[in-house]
Parts: C-alpha cells; sequence; structure tokens
C-alpha cells in the first residue's frame, strides 16, 4: 500500500506522525483493499503493517495479478466492493 511508503518517508524525515494516518486509525466506513503479493510498486512486507493501521479495512492478499488487478481483472474489483459491503 501506498501508504506504507508514505509513513517511511515521514519516519525518516524525524517527525513523529503523519496526520493522514492517525486519522486512518478513524475510519468509520467499510474500506477493502487488494495486496498483491508480487506488486512490482509496493513493498509487500509493508502493506499488512498498513492495513493494520486502517480501522475497518479488510486486505484480500493475491498472487493472481501484479498491481493491475483492477484494470486486469474486472472480477477484482467486484470482489473489493463485496468485501466492503460483508458479502465476501
Amino acid at each position: 500500500m501506498v501508504l506504507a511508503a508514505e509513513r517511511n518517508d515521514v519516519a525518516l524525515s524525524g517527525e513523529n506522525s503523519w496526520s493522514g494516518l492517525d486519522r486512518l486509525a478513524e475510519n468509520e466506513v467499510p474500506v477493502a483493499a487488494a495486496v498483491y503479493q508480487d506488486d512490482m510498486f509496493v513493498d509487500r512486507e509493508h502493506s499488512p503493517e498498513t492495513a493494520k493501521l486502517v480501522r475497518g479495512l479488510r486486505a484480500w492478499v493475491s498472487d493472481a495479478h501484479a498491481h493491475d488487478g483492477v484494470k486486469a481483472d474486472p472480477a477484482v474489483l467486484d470482489r473489493l466492493i463485496a468485501m466492503a459491503r460483508g458479502e465476501a
């Protein structure tokens, strides 16, 4: 997830927190995210850590796609929407 990289940038800058991540802990809306094991742009190690910071986030870990799942396969978006609705 991109937010993990942002958090790392904040850590390297010496700041104590990034307000965006702090606010995500207070999230009140359903959230679903695809985490691709072979994503060439997002560090796989940071995605689960970041997902834990977002209250109510449901992560779907998949090796079926690499970063472009929503574009490559419409079923990916269907699954994420169903997850956000609590149907999957």
